[in-house]
């Protein structure tokens, strides 16, 4: 199951997998600083401004320190970063259970 299955409108219970792949894709998707009373939730947007090898290293920080502080029930196993031609990053975060 990845982030891209989980549905939002949800009208039902979701399962625990589900409900932890669900928080983690607002967690990922949030820039930092754009929730009012949390300023520290959601990923600095700012790494993705720096060369490809410093960007790889903070992003892989920031979402063992973001999941360990806001879904403490994983943690970060894994991150794979690869860049493409157009200069985009594509990350991977591989969780287990806490």
């Amino acid at each position: 199951m990845t982030l891209a299955d989980i549905e939002f409108n949800i009208r039902g219970e979701l399962s625990d997998k589900e409900d932890i792949l669900r928080c983690l894709q607002n967690l990922f998707m949030t820039p930092v600083g754009t929730v009012p009373l949390d300023r520290d939730f959601g990923i600095d947007n700012s790494i993705l401004d720096r060369p490809m090898n410093i960007a790889k290293n903070l992003f892989t920080v920031e979402a063992a320190d973001k999941v360990r502080r806001y879904e403490p029930r994983v943690s970060v196993q894994e991150t794979e970063i690869t860049a493409t031609n157009d200069g985009e990053m594509k990350v991977k975060v591989v969780i287990t259970n806490a």
